[in-house]
């Protein structure tokens, strides 16, 4: 089974990546517009650190409750997102624009975890060898 599961999750990481620079390809050559190398990715990438810190903000567990700036976090997320999909779908039709700024979303992930992983791992590694000196 944890062979099975180990395959399943190679084939759909392999899957997204060819999702997504077959259709970085056709937005490109369709739409004259990149995935990633463009000003909704950006607004893509802030929206989710929006997200993030509405999360955290509107826990109320947290200390950090505070329920009037996660709703404006919300407000600023949704408006975020409105924006790129309202660009997106600007530059093409409104199924692939909607599709694209789902994809962005997807890719955004796929970038933004795996170099806060990184980061948080040089960072922690920084700290123990300064622990141990």
């Amino acid at each position: 089974m944890d062979a099975l599961g180990v395959v399943l999750f190679i084939a759909f990481i392999l899957g997204t990546i060819f999702l997504l620079t077959s259709q970085a390809k056709k937005a490109r050559e369709t739409y004259g517009f990149g995935l990633v190398v463009n000003w909704t990715f950006v607004l893509v990438a802030i929206s989710l650190g929006t997200m993030l810190f509405a999360a955290l903000f509107g826990d109320e567990t947290a200390q950090s409750y505070d329920p009037a700036n996660a709703l404006t976090l919300w407000i600023t997320t949704v408006a975020l997102a409105g924006g790129a999909g309202y660009i997106n779908v600007r530059r093409s039709t409104v199924k692939f624009g909607i599709w694209i700024t789902f994809l962005q979303y997807i890719a955004a992930i796929g970038i933004i975890v795996p170099l806060f992983l990184i980061f948080s791992h040089f960072r922690t590694k920084g700290v123990i060898s300064e622990m141990t000196r």
